[in-house]
């Protein structure tokens, strides 16, 4: 079932008024990043790239942007499968060199830098959980009760993302070779997690796996928005979505938290609920409807900020039912009862996962639940500046230009328009998220990069003839909303500190004594390898003086520690 209409005739007076609507937000908001240092418009960290360090990201945003640029001009000719899956092989690829490139901005190392990122304790955190973790059902029985001495982000978070580096530790506990040759370059990263060279090599290795799935899976969110996209316009706007996707700056600067991968969910869910309306009278359509509610479950064990894909798919099949007659009003529902089936079979299918751990291992939902959100809850934010400024976030990492033609687009695709717009307000009124929401809701940016493309593309190669007018606001509009987002993706990767990286222990600059060190013979470990050469501190204080005590260490060893130990500064008033 087609969901486009013909879009009104556009002037030429029309078309300038638009291309300039898409292209202005974009530009206040990038001299604010490059001239401002108020809050009011950008609120992350700032800083100064290395113009070495931006060179690779500009010239692969230029590139990606000329290339889109023509394959626009030409995407009506790709009509055979090779030639569709050649265009989103070619997106893919370029959204690697593109996070690579944008990873590069801040760390000199990219592939260092993911898995830095991934066995950080404050960065990242999953990993260091999951790893330890060997006895699933006990852990799953005791999590209520332990998430609170978890790190940062798995305190506030149920336990779907440690528990893939559960899994992804068993197949190199099978291959005790491999799992070595990778521990042997990757442990000294692990020194980021509290204790994280103790761990055995299969866990090290698993940390890698972890953080090559999160890139692949990232990425793989494109060829599904292809398909869902296809589903209800033509194949020329699908691929443009593909496209324009790798612009998203979000997609880009937030590797190895696993919040990209959930952009994944919501395509998919989206693609379910799309395919079982209007129902089909086959039996696979109930094991489709059972699939698009566990996937909604394990989204929410995942993270409780994915529990509004439950909302977005339910608007998008109440604005689907609602205009299966074109002549009723809009919100006029006639549901049959294969219909009520098939919702409640999706409700069967979110509760199996739920009954499962909470009827089979013990899992406290409801206990788990609020302690994640009161950590949430305790970060005090000012109400109604917020509620602008969450959906703002969640517009500027997905690209300003993008979301304009998504506004402009509802008439288009009123079920998606309706799914994004008001389950992103409601949100926004809820104030349940109080920071980082651009990442915490990345889910949006695909919905609405399918949005943005069927405003940017009308012409329909299967619609009745193509008017002269949407042709000529193509040519216009692309290359205005392609070079908005090189050019807002640039400024915002390279200037804005979404998250740190952490100091990489393998280019860390040798340490110095300073003069006044004081010269100590203090020897730890097995053979005495790890040496405390001496303590920097000041030779007197006042009271209520404040001074910083250095110690200075050195490894006298060519592998890691596999120890982690910490220390003690005792202070005595005695001499």
């Amino acid at each position: 079932m087609r969901l486009w209409h013909n879009p009104p005739a556009m002037s030429r007076t029309s078309r300038l008024l638009t291309a300039a609507l898409l292209l202005l937000p974009t530009l206040i908001y990038v001299a604010a990043v490059l001239f401002s240092d108020s809050r009011a418009v950008v609120l992350w960290e700032r800083g100064t790239p290395e113009p070495a360090a931006l060179a690779p990201l500009l010239v692969g945003l230029a590139a990606w942007a000329a290339i889109v640029i023509f394959l626009s001009r030409r995407s009506v000719r790709f009509t055979t499968r090779r030639a569709v899956a050649a265009c989103i092989g070619i997106a893919f690829a370029a959204g690697l060199l593109l996070q690579t490139a944008a990873t590069r901005v801040v760390e000199p190392y990219p592939l260092r830098a993911l898995l830095l990122r991934q066995f950080s304790d404050f960065t990242g955190g999953y990993w260091s959980v999951g790893a330890r973790v060997t006895d699933v059902p006990a852990w799953i029985d005791a999590f209520a009760q332990q998430m609170e001495s978890y790190n940062v982000h798995a305190e506030r978070h149920p336990p779907g993302l440690p528990l893939i580096f559960h899994f992804t530790r068993l197949p190199f506990e099978a291959l005790p070779t491999l799992a070595a040759d990778i521990a042997a370059w990757a442990r000294p990263l692990a020194c980021f997690d509290d204790g994280g060279t103790a761990l055995s090599n299969a866990a090290i290795a698993g940390g890698v796996l972890g953080a090559l799935l999160e890139t692949l899976a990232a990425w793989a969110i494109l060829p599904l928005l292809y398909v869902f996209v296809r589903r209800s316009f033509s194949q020329r706007i699908a691929l443009m979505a593909v496209l324009l996707y790798p612009f998203a700056a979000g997609a880009l600067a937030w590797v190895s938290q696993w919040d990209r991968i959930f952009g994944l969910l919501a395509v998919a869910a989206l693609l379910l609920t799309e395919r079982l309306l209007p129902p089909r009278r086959d039996s696979r359509a109930f094991l489709e409807a059972a699939a698009l509610g566990l996937l909604l479950a394990l989204g929410v064990l995942f993270s409780f900020g994915n529990t509004p894909l439950l909302m977005i798919c339910g608007l998008y099949a109440l604005a689907r039912l609602s205009r299966r007659r074109p002549a009723a009003p809009f919100f006029t529902l006639h549901v049959t009862p294969r219909e009520v089936a098939l919702l409640l079979t999706a409700a069967a299918g979110f509760a199996a996962l739920w009954v499962l751990l909470i009827a089979g291992l013990g899992f406290d939902l409801p206990a788990v639940y609020d302690t994640a959100m009161r950590f949430h809850l305790e970060l005090e934010r000012p109400f109604w500046p917020f509620v602008a400024w969450h959906a703002w976030d969640v517009f500027t990492f997905t690209g300003l230009p993008l979301v304009g033609a998504a506004l402009l687009t509802w008439r288009r695709w009123p079920a998606l328009a309706l799914a994004v717009f008001g389950t992103l307000a409601t949100l926004c009124l809820l104030h349940v998220a109080r920071g980082e929401t651009g990442r915490v809701w990345m889910f949006f940016a695909p919905l609405l990069v399918a949005l943005a493309a069927a405003f940017l593309f009308p012409d329909q190669p299967d619609a009745p003839p193509a008017r002269a007018h949407h042709g000529a606001f193509t040519r216009l509009g692309v290359p205005v909303v392609v070079g908005a987002l090189a050019l807002q993706s640039l400024v915002q990767i390279g200037w804005l500190r979404v998250i740190g990286y952490g100091v990489d222990p393998l280019t860390v600059a040798d340490a110095a004594a300073p003069p006044d060190l004081f010269p100590t013979e203090i020897r730890f470990e097995r053979n005495g390898e790890l040496r405390l050469l001496g303590v920097a501190m000041p030779d007197q204080l006042a009271p209520g003086d404040y001074a910083s005590v250095d110690l200075l260490w050195q490894l006298d060893a060519t592998t890691p520690m596999t120890t982690s130990y910490k220390v003690f500064v005792h202070v005595a008033d005695t001499p």
